[in-house]
């Protein structure tokens, strides 16, 4: 066997595994337990990276014993984040729904024809759709994405389809077309908030509502629901605690 080789591709595993780890530790404290998990490695291998990422400064840990961002992860993360001017706004939005609803909460920009999530808390319910940073699809499904397409009156712009067509699927598998989105993005400019079910995704519905910043449209606050959890009530009830907080967030 080729001892240089076996080297290089352990030194490749301990590089991929600790990439792992700080992937996970930049999304939200974590215990050594959940990094372990996440990774794919035993907890003796996650405590030694780790061991290794706190001595060169890329994580640390808070007073409860979790991992979190270092001050060079830190550095790095907000060299590189094109939206670090609004990211408090989008983490101290997401968690004041999330307390007050216990449903998984986002924060979508527009990226380019995607709708974005650069924020994001998951319901603590068992059954739950997951919507993790970096989440992102085509800006014309979805709750988020046709409140910022309503929001920005940017629904006359090009929308993300592929040029020459002029209908899309959603997930339930309804055709849309072009002129029926373009109608429902000026009524959800009318009524303040945006709403759809079963569009980006087969097995949840969603509500969106606009959040400002000296009247400039900074991203959407969406939470995110299973359709085991859908009534008329519920969805009323959520789409108020949404509208709520994404106005009380807006200055």
């Amino acid at each position: 066997m080729d001892s240089s080789r076996g080297a290089n591709g352990q030194g490749v595993r301990s590089v991929t595994r600790a990439l792992s780890l700080l992937s996970a530790v930049a999304r939200g404290p974590k215990t050594l337990t959940a990094l372990a998990g996440h990774s794919g490695v035993s907890l003796s291998t996650a405590s030694r990276l780790l061991g290794t990422l706190k001595a060169t400064g890329y994580v640390s840990q808070d007073t409860d014993g979790a991992y979190i961002p270092g001050p060079e992860l830190t550095a790095m993360i907000s060299a590189t984040d094109m939206w670090a001017g609004i990211r408090s706004i989008a983490v101290d939005t997401v968690r004041d729904l999330h307390a007050r609803a216990d449903e998984t909460s986002a924060f979508f920009v527009r990226a380019g024809d995607d709708r974005l999530c650069i924020e994001s808390a998951e319901s603590s319910k068992l059954v739950r759709r997951v919507c993790l940073p970096g989440e992102r699809g085509p800006v014309y499904l979805g709750a988020a994405g046709k409140a910022l397409l309503a929001f920005n009156n940017a629904e006359n712009q090009p929308v993300g389809l592929p040029a020459g067509t002029d209908g899309f699927a959603v997930s339930g598998g309804e055709h849309r077309t072009l002129d029926a989105l373009r109608a429902e993005c000026a009524e959800v400019r009318a009524r303040g908030y945006a709403y759809s079910a079963r569009e980006s995704t087969n097995e949840s519905w969603s509500v969106a509502a606009p959040v400002y910043r000296q009247r400039t449209l900074v991203g959407v606050l969406s939470v995110v629901v299973p359709l085991t959890r859908y009534d008329d009530d519920y969805v009323q009830r959520l789409i108020q605690l949404t509208c709520e907080v994404a106005t009380e967030r807006s200055g």
